[in-house]
């Protein structure tokens, strides 16, 4: 699907077809939509089509040449949210193109990229017509996504840890290792990512004067700070996943500690019981009050059981 944005006193403003100098978003691009793009605007087909391998790393085509000369591709890393196969929210990456051409800028992804929506909510004073400014105000954006999901992650760890305490099940390790696959991820592709952001400032032809300047520091600024967010947040989910090994190892061994202190309790009325049912003669078997007397010595006896597992720290 192909969307057309256009800047209207510094607001952007959804267009019904293509004009001069206005951003081209595609989103889960078809075939034809490709070929299209690549004859009109006359984009290599690799600058297309790389979102179209989940796998893509991060890398920036065309910006030692100028533009006018031939199209630059920059490639990153967005953060989308997802399910894993047990049923837990967790988060992957996925790669996004921005393709800078002399007529307009092409963004490409091959999934819903959320932060687009929080970008149009958001968006600063933009002009479609300034491709570098409105292609690094993106990336800025894609960084920022990390910072909010990693908010999201931190939230969901903390209510995690309220439960810790009582936790006795597999799905308090389950979530732990959802979140650890996704920061994970996310340490893989905030890494790629600055080594783009990096690559970027060392162009002759692109973002060379100082407001882009300035604008590439900040962009390195707010991915230096998800980067440190996520190797602390993996740092803590790793002590989390040991603290609940160690707790529903513990809460597991009292829970057989109080079951082996029931049974220890019940078996005394279950052997004096026995012994009193065989067909032999016992010591006050024949009295008229041995049931009684029976039930009464079993019941003192099965408490004191009871006051000494207690005494021991069995209950």
């Amino acid at each position: 699907m192909i969307n057309y944005f256009h800047s209207t006193a510094g607001q952007l403003q959804p267009l019904a077809a293509y004009q001069p100098n206005c951003w081209l978003h595609v989103q889960q691009p078809t075939a034809a939509e490709l070929k299209q793009l690549q004859t009109q605007f006359n984009v290599p087909q690799h600058y297309l089509t790389a979102v179209l391998d989940d796998k893509e790393n991060p890398r920036a085509e065309g910006i030692q040449a100028s533009i006018s000369e031939y199209p630059a591709l920059i490639l990153t890393r967005v953060p989308h949210e997802t399910v894993s196969p047990l049923g837990y929210n967790e988060y992957t990456t996925y790669p996004f193109a921005i393709i800078l051409t002399n007529d307009v800028l092409i963004t490409v992804s091959n999934h819903p990229a959320l932060f687009i929506r929080d970008f149009l909510l958001h968006q600063p004073p933009l002009n479609t017509a300034n491709h570098e400014r409105l292609s690094l105000k993106l990336i800025w954006f894609i960084n920022n996504s990390y910072l909010n999901c990693l908010t999201q992650n931190s939230q969901a760890m903390t209510a995690l840890e309220k439960n810790l305490a009582s936790a006795t099940e597999n799905s308090d390790l389950f979530q732990l290792t959802a979140m650890k696959k996704s920061l994970i991820r996310f340490q893989d592709a905030l890494q790629q990512n600055r080594q783009l952001i990096t690559d970027l400032q060392t162009s002759e032809y692109y973002f060379e004067t100082a407001p882009f300047t300035a604008l590439l520091r900040d962009i390195l600024i707010e991915s230096e700070q998800a980067t440190t967010m996520t190797t602390q947040q993996k740092q803590i989910v790793d002590e989390y996943n040991t603290t609940v090994s160690a707790i529903v190892s513990n809460n597991l061994n009292i829970i057989m500690k109080v079951l082996t202190s029931i049974t220890i309790i019940l078996t005394i009325p279950t052997i004096i019981g026995g012994l009193y049912g065989m067909n032999v003669r016992l010591p006050g078997a024949s009295s008229v009050h041995a049931f009684t007397v029976i039930i009464f010595w079993t019941l003192i006896i099965s408490w004191l059981a009871a006051l000494w597992l207690r005494h021991r720290n069995f209950f």
